[in-house]
């Protein structure tokens, strides 16, 4: 089964919280995974506030990571010194 969940894409395109950067912190200490503050930033912030609700119990997840590292250039002014 696949979800579509929109609860975590935050105020619009392109604008970051500091949930976004939590989950590009985590996923780069823990994992080694290069994320976009965009795309895949916001993604994983809707799967690490989702897995602390406990929505994923006796459940597999896979996170798709489609790329998009070199967002993270555009946002140097948001993430700077958080990273």
């Amino acid at each position: 089964m696949v979800v579509a969940d929109c609860d975590y894409v935050g105020d619009g395109y392109g604008l970051i919280d500091d949930a976004v950067i939590a989950a590009l912190k985590l996923a780069a200490r823990t994992d080694g995974i290069v994320l976009d503050p965009v795309y895949t930033g916001k993604a994983m912030k809707g799967l690490i506030a989702l897995a602390k609700a406990g929505r994923f119990e006796n459940e597999t997840v896979v996170f798709l990571h489609t790329g998009g590292a070199q967002g993270l250039f555009g946002y140097q002014g948001e993430i700077e010194g958080a990273l």
